[in-house]
């Protein structure tokens, strides 16, 4: 990834995808219930990278380590080495395999070395880690030590293919303090923190509830639990970086087509509110969100590049990877 040109004085846009194709919905999705989504991630993907580079915007994917594997046998050798027992095994990746192709070729839905290899031929744009095997680092069962497991095979899996990872995403937003130590030792600089407020609180997989979902789902609309702009001086408090969320980018849905000019309006409110005042705003997807609905969602993100660089122009409000965001806090 290219080094950017850091102005300390200014705030800007942060921009993370989780990008992790079947292993972070095996557990919630069966018997082919969301392929369209994981295979629509081949056209879509190339579609939003191209609009990263038309904006000149720098991004942070957070990948699966399992993705960088090119054989079933790859995969196979490094979950071996992670003897996570959850409670509820469903979650464990490696009781998938026996409905994994033997290459990416055979399975598009497992494996991702293709994108990657995009993704890293496309300008400004990081390679951070999801974890190596889609890691819940609060449900019951899994230990710090299953998870320092984990941290080494995604170095083992990628030593030979890109630089160091320097910031994680945990997967589905379960941050575990107590893990920190284990992700600074192997480099990590940042990780993305949930916004500040009851409703995106961590939580166990099996915590979730309805009045939570709703909750979120009225946010994406309505101003309920504010703008969740990031500022510089918070995050240098802390010796892990919490590049916190600001917002999800909640895809397209043709039930509530009428709602998305609010979607659009909320997240531009937001984008304004931390260039106004020297912050950074936050805003997250995952590429399978765009794989079903491409064209509406690729639009709709569009138009808040577009906002971002009438913001760029107006209040030199820049782009930043996590990484960079985190370099900028150790200036």
């Amino acid at each position: 990834m290219e080094e950017a040109t850091i102005d300390v004085r200014n705030g800007g846009l942060v921009i993370s995808l989780d990008f992790e194709l079947n292993w972070g919905v095996h557990d919630v999705f069966r018997d082919g219930q969301y392929d369209e989504n994981l295979l629509g991630v081949r056209a879509a993907l190339p579609k939003i990278l191209a609009l990263f580079e038309k904006y000149d915007i720098h991004a942070t994917w957070a990948t699966v380590g399992l993705l960088f594997a090119n054989t079933k046998a790859e995969m196979t050798h490094y979950l071996r080495t992670i003897p996570v027992k959850y409670e509820e095994m469903l979650y464990a990746a490696y009781t998938q395999l026996e409905h994994v192709g033997e290459n990416e070729q055979q399975d598009p839905l497992h494996f991702g070395q293709s994108l990657i290899e995009q993704i890293i031929r496309t300008p400004h744009q990081e390679i951070g880690t999801h974890t190596f095997s889609h890691f819940y680092c609060l449900e019951n069962g899994q230990t710090e030590m299953d998870f320092r497991a984990d941290l080494q095979a995604t170095k083992g899996i990628t030593v030979d293919q890109i630089a160091d990872m320097k910031s994680i995403v945990f997967p589905r937003n379960q941050i575990n303090p107590r893990y920190f130590t284990a992700c600074k030792e192997v480099g990590l600089l940042c990780y993305r923190g949930n916004e500040e407020h009851i409703l995106y609180k961590a939580t166990k997989f099996t915590d979730k509830n309805i009045l939570l979902r709703i909750g979120k789902l009225l946010d994406t609309y309505i101003n309920i639990s504010g703008h969740h702009i990031i500022r510089l001086e918070d995050m240098q408090k802390e010796a892990f970086i919490n590049v916190r969320s600001s917002v999800f980018l909640r895809p397209y849905c043709a039930f509530l087509k009428g709602l998305e000019g609010l979607k659009v309006r909320r997240i531009k409110a937001g984008m304004l509110k931390a260039a106004k005042e020297g912050a950074y705003y936050h805003l997250w997807w995952h590429p399978h969100n765009f794989g079903k609905h491409t064209d509406q969602n690729l639009a709709i993100l569009e138009r808040l590049l577009q906002y971002y660089k009438e913001l760029n122009k107006n209040y030199n409000f820049q782009s930043y990877s996590m990484q960079e965001v985190a370099m900028l806090c150790r200036q």
